[in-house]
């Protein structure tokens, strides 16, 4: 989860909680002026999440002088003396509330950030993801490069249509599935998923291997893959599951071609994207 979603998450809960307790004073008829010195986190609350301890810190001193005057009335009937206890109370408890929940949601948001930087694991499927696969197949390219080796890479490619027609369970099933494939591999080769919303892909990094192995792979990969997508209730077509079979050196466009490909999905699930 980015730290948007998590931000509007934690705001649809505060605002519920803050809600519900300020609901339940007013039903047990506590004094109106303290039910409305409970709403007045909300605003503290708002504050802190977009804007940080600045903004948080900012309302809370809002909402401490709206707590005066609110109390304005009763104080100038019986005098300050009775409230300034209870004043002070509030306005610290608001200012502490910003501050405390902005500090706290900046911490969130760096932590949230590097989660989302270093993230390697796809949420569908449990295999690596699309900058998984960029950075292995950088570091395969360097690695065959300095020591005059090859490697492969075997591509599988579907439409994201072809899986619209499973429900929601079956089809988050059947991507789980479909990930587990990366455990019957090589310990030396990686697996990524990736999907832009039209297509998903499955691609399968195999360090050492020539072209006849690929291929040899890659037929075989083909046929689990699409006896696991019919189990799972998937109509194929002739042009519903391609591959290709890439070795490296060699097929250097064909690669850079299918980076292109996952550096677009990479962008697109993190703010800081590895280059193709």
């Amino acid at each position: 989860m980015g730290y948007e979603k998590a931000r509007w998450l934690l705001l649809a809960t505060g605002l519920a909680v803050l809600g519900a307790l300020a609901l339940i004073m007013f039903v047990r008829r506590v004094d109106t002026v303290e039910v409305v010195a409970t709403l007045l986190f909300l605003p503290v609350f708002i504050g802190f999440l977009f804007k940080g301890l600045p903004g948080g810190v900012a309302t809370g001193v809002l909402a401490a002088g709206a707590y005066v005057l609110l109390r304005y009335p009763a104080i100038e009937a019986v005098g300050a003396g009775d409230f300034v206890g209870l004043i002070a109370s509030r306005s610290l408890s608001y200012i502490l509330f910003g501050a405390v929940g902005g500090w706290s949601s900046r911490v969130l948001e760096t932590s949230l950030h590097k989660l989302e930087l270093y993230d390697q694991v796809d949420d569908e499927t449990g295999a690596s993801n699309a900058r998984s696969f960029l950075q292995q197949t950088d570091l395969e390219r360097s690695r065959a490069q300095r020591y005059q080796t090859m490697f492969s890479v075997v591509v599988l490619r579907w439409p994201s249509a072809a899986l619209t027609v499973l429900g929601r369970r079956k089809r988050s099933s059947l991507l789980r599935d479909l990930g587990r494939l990366g455990e019957g591999l090589r310990t030396v080769d990686h697996m990524a998923h990736a999907t832009d919303g039209e297509h998903h892909w499955l691609a399968v990094i195999l360090p050492e291997t020539g072209a006849e192995g690929a291929e040899v792979f890659r037929s075989r990969f083909v046929g689990r893959v699409g006896e696991l997508l019919v189990a799972g209730g998937v109509a194929l077509e002739s042009e519903t599951l391609r591959s290709q079979a890439l070795t490296l050196p060699g097929d250097d466009d064909a690669l850079r071609a299918v980076r292109s490909d996952f550096a677009r999905v990479d962008a697109h699930q993190h703010p800081d994207p590895v280059p193709a």
